[in-house]
């Protein structure tokens, strides 16, 4: 195939061939209006009658997953015989190009990963999705330390109960299997063998979320060691090895896995669906458990690290190690430590003895942090504060004061009370939470605080001094975005772009006026939009929907169908 490219599709300029594969074409280019690289897919495969519905049926998944932790798809378009898709370029790299790199990932830096995918699948799911082919080649790590999840050729849906829903995207990666439920077929992708459950194998229709859990597990196991527990050959020896659930553990390849992780493992990865995790929910909580003892922060600037270099990338001990040692350290102390130790430490730990015996030396600090309810909710994002001495050199970190803003220890600290108005609680403000984390003591002198709530960092500096400091962290409290909107027509019998002939109508201000005649500027996040599209000859559509503070492109394709009278 010649490497010539087209210098435009649609209203996209070309900047060259990504990849090439058996169904279709992948290019690079710039989105006219959001002057950004994307990513356009092209389906050339003529060979078969259903390989058009599959790609249409990919595309029309992408667009209601508009997830931080997904790929996001920009537009879907037909154009000289051909059907395009156009999504986001991550740059960077793809899990099984980093693996092989660096042969395999520190525990931290693998879990970190499993975070994010886990929040991307706990999004799908919550739609009726189960993607099916789940496997590093599909998880993409960007140079900033974003991961994203991609690639739902072979998903499937509650609306088509998995059969039919099966969407051929032109994966190209090796040991792709291809069939349908009921025999091989060329061209239809069902899934990767050396990350598929034997109910995949049997009847790859009808799996559901649990699939997803178990392949999850062969990609943890896959990252730690830096191989497979299974071959990824078809054969019968391979499926009834996958069935005994035989497996080499972690361990004995790499001594340095803890068995907390070889145990998530063992669990994500069992034969029988009903032994396995039963959500993606239960999964996340072992993940988090295992995460809060590192600095996701760090960790996320040493995987962005791995990513940019080209060379294998020696992770920093430091942001690996330390927490973790703590951990163990903590550990040895609860089994020694007797009845009267332990009093002292929890009288310690509520910070009582500061505010009396202490009381003349340390300053008691508190910190309340306002965000939307999104923010802290729908995304799951991490909220933590971290307090550093100002010392104008090496300002380091005050060791025992990084603090977790949740409501999970909220019951705990009102046991405890001691302070009504320093409790861990969160209460309503309009659109907003307002968070506070129980309080650190410090001495005397200049501070900085760091607080990180997923990918924003604030910083502030701040003096402890005879009386009690409380620093209010308000930069997310109007998060929002302008918000474009886009919009498309077909004609629902022909498939035949009707968009100049069809008018979008918004409600704006309690009055429906037409969509072309305001800015984009008019428009924000954080609120329900309703639009309308209307044709002459042609049943309207109405939609309704509430766009999120971090979503910044609507995009509305409205499939109209003719009226019967006419």
């Amino acid at each position: 195939m010649s490497n010539e490219f087209p210098p435009m599709i649609g209203k996209y300029k070309v900047l060259g061939i990504i990849a090439k594969g058996g169904m279709g074409l992948v290019y690079k280019a710039i989105h006219p209006s959001l002057k950004r690289y994307v990513v356009i897919k092209k389906m050339t495969a003529r060979g078969h009658a259903g390989d058009a519905g599959r790609f249409k049926k990919e595309a029309q998944l992408l667009l209601d997953l508009q997830s931080p932790y997904i790929v996001h798809l920009f537009d879907y378009f037909t154009e000289g015989g051909f059907r395009y898709m156009v999504e986001e370029l991550v740059d960077g790299t793809a899990l099984d190009a980093l693996i092989k790199k660096q042969t395999s990932l520190p525990c931290p830096i693998a879990m970190l990963v499993m975070q994010d995918a886990c929040y991307a699948l706990k999004y799908a799911h919550s739609k009726g999705i189960v993607h099916r082919d789940i496997k590093p080649g599909n998880i993409l790590l960007s140079k900033r330390g974003e991961i994203k999840l991609a690639d739902f050729g072979i998903a499937s849906d509650h609306a088509t109960n998995g059969a039919g829903a099966a969407a051929g995207s032109g994966g190209t990666g090796d040991g792709t299997f291809d069939g349908s439920s009921e025999h091989t077929q060329t061209g239809v992708a069902l899934g990767t063998p050396a990350y598929m459950p034997p109910e995949q194998f049997e009847d790859s229709a009808r799996v559901d979320h649990r699939a997803d859990i178990y392949a999850l597990g062969i990609m943890l196991y896959e990252m730690v060691t830096g191989t497979k527990p299974y071959p990824g050959t078809l054969s019968i020896e391979t499926l009834n090895t996958i069935k005994k659930g035989r497996y080499i553990s972690p361990r004995k390849i790499d001594k340095n896995v803890p068995k907390d992780v070889c145990r998530l493992i063992h669990k994500m990865i069992r034969p029988k669906a009903k032994s396995r995790y039963q959500s993606i929910d239960a999964v996340l909580r072992q993940v988090k458990k295992y995460l809060r003892h590192y600095d996701t922060h760090e960790l996320r600037v040493q995987l962005a690290k791995s990513v940019i270099t080209t060379k294998q990338h020696t992770f920093a001990p430091d942001s690996l190690a330390q927490k973790d040692r703590g951990r163990r350290i903590v550990r040895r102390v609860i089994l020694s430590v007797t009845a009267a130790a332990v009093v002292f430490a929890g009288l310690w730990y509520s910070g009582l003895i500061h505010k009396t015996v202490l009381s003349k030396w340390y300053t008691e600090v508190s910190l309340e942090i306002e965000m939307p309810r999104a923010l802290s909710g729908n995304l799951d994002l991490p909220a933590r504060a971290f307090f550093f001495i100002n010392d104008g050199d090496k300002i380091p970190e005050v060791s025992g004061t990084d603090r977790t803003f949740s409501e999970q220890g909220k019951a705990f600290w009102e046991k405890i009370n001691f302070w009504n108005s320093r409790l861990i609680s969160s209460r309503p403000v309009s659109h907003n939470k307002i968070y506070s984390m129980r309080p650190v003591f410090l001495k005397k002198g200049s501070y900085r605080v760091k607080v990180v709530v997923g990918p924003y960092v604030w910083w502030k500096s701040f003096s402890a001094g005879d009386e009690e400091v409380l620093i209010t962290c308000d930069f997310l409290k109007n998060t929002k975005r302008n918000l474009k909107i886009k919009t498309f027509a077909t004609d629902s019998v022909t498939g035949a772009d009707i968009t100049d002939i069809t008018q979008f109508k918004i409600l704006y201000k309690n009055k429906w006026l037409p969509l072309s005649e305001l800015e984009d500027e008019n428009f924000e996040s954080g609120t329900v939009w309703k639009i309308r599209t209307e044709a002459e000859n042609y049943t309207g559509e109405e939609f309704s929907l509430l766009i999120d503070w971090y979503q910044d492109e609507l995009i509305i394709s409205s499939e109209l169908s003719p009226n019967e009278n006419d």
